[in-house]
């Protein structure tokens, strides 16, 4: 009875050290955005708390230690870009309220013109359940895949790749190689939808939204080509370690963009598939570039399985002429 007395005791004093956070996430109409990850993270101790909208927009962190937090919402899909609020400050015994008005991102919120978003909310979850494995006992990484904001480290630039990375900045990314049906994403880290079909010997990503749409990595033990002809996807060769698919990829051009950031010819990507269950797929991106960066940075992001997702034709024509209007 005194432990259970004790234990009671010790549940209250933890509560009247924590708060809440509470709130509603809306869009630039008002209309709640249920589904949006809200993420608190303690400024003194970097713990990151999440929760999710639900009904109307409504949200709910309950137990933060009272402190100082940096509240965010990732980017969703093309509809929503990302929210920041730094310093909102919770109290012992206290509900703090922060109502999250979201702005509308590049497709200025029209109905129905982000797949992404629309695949999100007819699945609210990933399907659960082991990784399957293919007949030679390695990870099947096969199906259909949507893309979420990617978590990415902050590279240390050369100057040069600085100075570029600022212009690109102050004219708001105008200018990326996707503006003229270019590929605009060689790291496949948007929220596109992806599919994969591995064979033994090859594996093909095909993915909708972007050119070329398609990108293979070779397993059958080849090496890179001596005399690569530069291109935007670069050459891709992979091995299994353990349950990781290491794929390496030289033979970049310097016209595409690393997100925002510029690179040359130099560029070396190193990435890591894991798959630790039947619905996500995990991503470990290493970039280094001597002629750009400093030194090595990463890119980290996880793919949800979309099942009865396909992979739709993707168009884009060049001849762009309303891009330089858009100011």
């Amino acid at each position: 009875m005194r432990f259970a007395i004790v234990i009671c005791l010790l549940a209250i004093r933890v509560l009247a050290q924590t708060g809440t956070l509470s709130g509603t996430v809306t869009d630039p109409d008002g209309q709640g955005v249920s589904t949006a990850p809200i993420q608190a993270t303690n400024v003194a101790t970097g713990t990151v708390y999440k929760a999710v909208a639900v009904a109307k927009g409504s949200y709910t962190l309950s137990k933060l230690p009272a402190g100082m937090y940096d509240v965010t919402v990732p980017p969703i899909g093309f509809t929503f870009p990302k929210y920041e609020k730094k310093g909102v400050a919770i109290q012992a015994g206290q509900t703090a309220r922060l109502d999250i008005r979201l702005t509308f991102g590049g497709n200025l919120g029209t109905p129905g013109d982000d797949f992404s978003l629309l695949i999100r909310q007819k699945s609210k979850s990933s399907p659960s359940g082991p990784a399957p494995r293919g007949r030679d006992g390695k990870l099947d990484l096969s199906g259909v895949w949507i893309g979420n904001p990617a978590d990415a480290d902050n590279p240390e630039m050369l100057p040069w790749a600085e100075e570029v990375t600022k212009q690109r900045r102050a004219r708001g990314g105008a200018g990326n190689p996707g503006e003229s049906c270019l590929p605009g994403d060689n790291l496949l880290i948007s929220p596109f939808i992806y599919k994969i079909i591995q064979t033994p010997t090859v594996i093909a990503i095909l993915w909708e939204g972007n050119v070329p749409g398609i990108v293979q990595i070779f397993l059958d033990g080849r090496a890179h080509p001596k005399n690569l002809d530069p291109s935007w996807m670069g050459h891709s060769v992979g091995r299994w370690e353990g349950d990781t698919l290491v794929v390496d990829t030289v033979g970049f051009n310097d016209r595409s963009w690393l997100r925002v950031f510029p690179h040359t010819e130099m560029l070396h990507v190193i990435q890591r598939y894991r798959r630790p269950d039947l619905g996500h797929l995990e991503k470990e991106i290493t970039i280094e570039d001597p002629g750009a960066f400093r030194k090595p940075w990463k890119i980290r992001d996880v793919w949800d399985l979309a099942p009865g997702e396909e992979i739709a034709e993707y168009i884009c024509n060049e001849n762009e002429k309303d891009v330089v209007h858009l100011k």
